[in-house]
């Protein structure tokens, strides 16, 4: 399974933001800024419920690339003047929608076992 680190997903954000071309390295300071937003939202999205990190605090699962590089972006966006915080902070909720299902487990059809007392 490939995964990712902070770094890389905080330079897929600058990316999908459009403040970097794909193949252009953000500067020290634009990667620490992106760096302590993906730290400090991933926190705040694990503290509502939404796990990211998948049992680790430095590598984020493939199929939460594109989902967390479109929500982590909000954050970001407007730190930039891309869009103004009332717009981002409104779009946040549906952005997170795919991180949610993304963190649901899926059914397997076995019955689950139990012991009672």
């Amino acid at each position: 399974m490939t995964v990712f680190s902070t770094s890389e997903i905080a330079t897929r954000m600058l990316r999908d933001l459009g403040l970097l071309d794909i193949e252009e390295t953000p500067s020290a300071a634009m990667l620490s800024n992106a760096e302590q937003t993906v730290r400090s939202e991933v926190m705040l999205m694990a503290a509502s419920g939404i796990p990211i990190w998948n049992g680790s605090e430095i590598s984020v699962p493939e199929e939460y690339l594109t989902a967390l590089s479109r929500r982590l972006g909000l954050a970001e966006a407007p730190g930039y003047g891309l869009v103004d915080l009332a717009t981002a902070t409104l779009a946040l909720e549906s952005a997170e929608i795919p991180l949610k299902r993304l963190g649901l487990t899926p059914p397997t059809g076995a019955s689950q076992e139990a012991e009672y007392f």
